[in-house]
């Protein structure tokens, strides 16, 4: 694949592109789609209509359709389970959930399988140090479990106020096996600003694995396609840029419009010239 450029910041990026399959989507429509528009991969969310128990017995002709269209396929492990549950049985259930997604993901001929550290305890009853205590004890299940079957946990940065992007060095310290899907909208929504953006991604640029490239207008994580909102994407993956960065990045859209992801696509390539 050749790298992305922009001529008006000359930034160079080697990316693989493909955008989130779920919601109303239609699995065999949305490949042969994606396909066609020359996106390189699916990030399939184990959610709603794509839940783990509802495809299960699919995935046999899942990966056949992938496999038919020349398409890779990311999975995004179900953010609704909390990993970081203070109630043991609710954590271990999670635990279990997410292992069994990864057992699908590698059915699917994925590499990569992306999740979310955080926890939905209750911030009057439970401190931050005890939310990074429940989500370390799921990681130190998880990591190794995705590594057993020979898939990358790439560590999503999320809204919260422990393991955003800014905090997010600890996490990555602690789980040296361990990747990061970088989110420039939860980056932005946590007060981390674009040259700040360009400076962390540099900085752990061979931790990042995945990137979900997300608009925003300010305020709530929107799921806007690039160009959308205010996010000034050409600072904010200079980083990248500048230390010879190169993987996978996903349009993160929340509609099933495919024109507006088609949009998406279009202002991606736009920023970063056409291949």
């Amino acid at each position: 694949m050749s790298p992305n450029r922009t001529a008006s910041s000359d930034l160079t990026l080697d990316l693989e592109l493909g955008f989130t399959l779920g919601l109303g989507l239609d699995f065999e429509r949305a490949v042969a789609w994606a396909a066609d528009e020359g996106f390189d991969f699916v990030e399939l969310l184990l959610d709603g209509p794509y839940a783990r128990e509802r495809i299960v017995d699919r995935r046999a002709q899942m990966a056949e359709t992938l496999a038919d269209h020349g398409l890779d396929v990311v999975v995004h492990l179900p953010f609704a389970v909390d990993l970081g549950s203070p109630f043991t049985p609710v954590r271990e259930g999670a635990v279990t959930e997410l292992t069994a997604g990864m057992d699908l993901a590698a059915d699917l001929g994925a590499e990569r399988v992306v999740f979310h550290p955080s926890s939905d305890a209750w911030d009057l009853g439970w401190t931050e140090s005890d939310c990074r205590g429940f989500v370390h004890e799921s990681l130190n299940d998880l990591v190794p479990a995705a590594q057993k079957r020979d898939l990358n946990p790439c560590l999503e940065n999320v809204v919260n106020s422990y393991y955003d992007a800014a905090s997010f060095p600890e996490l990555l310290e602690r789980y040296p096996d361990a990747s990061m899907t970088f989110d420039t909208s939860h980056a932005i929504l946590t007060g981390m600003d674009e040259s700040e953006m360009g400076e962390f991604t540099e900085r752990y640029a061979d931790r990042i694995d995945h990137l979900h490239l997300v608009d925003t207008r300010g305020g709530s994580d929107e799921h806007l396609p690039v160009g959308m909102g205010r996010l000034d994407f050409t600072r904010a993956l200079s980083g990248l840029a500048d230390a010879g960065w190169s993987g996978t990045a996903t349009l993160e859209i929340g509609t099933e419009d495919y024109g507006v992801i088609a949009l998406g696509k279009s202002n991606t390539e736009a920023l970063l010239s056409t291949r």
